[in-house]
């Protein structure tokens, strides 16, 4: 999504939603999920230029797993927070 609008990214992230999107010419993917101990898992992984897990978070509640997400500096030393202040443009959705 190129100009996207933040809160539907945010809310797409809170349900767990499987999402691709490139952010300076690398692709990503998260995702969230319940494990079969019924603990949820939240994770960020880089997929191009090369394959790789970026970060996770397990044991807690979908909404602190956001939360931790968000405040995490995974995109080139930004977090998602300081990446609102500059969104327009900075995010496709594939």
């Amino acid at each position: 999504m190129r100009n996207g609008n933040i809160r539907e990214f945010v809310d797409k992230l809170w349900d767990g939603e499987e999402l691709i999107y490139i952010y300076n010419g690398k692709k990503y993917f998260s995702q969230g999920y319940v494990l079969e101990n019924g603990q949820y898992r939240f994770e960020l992984q880089q997929w191009e230029p090369e394959g790789k897990m970026l970060w996770y978070v397990g044991g807690l509640d979908h909404q602190l797993s956001l939360d931790k997400f968000l405040e995490q500096p995974l995109f080139d030393g930004k977090n998602s927070g300081k990446l609102r202040q500059i969104w327009n443009g900075w995010m496709i959705k594939v």
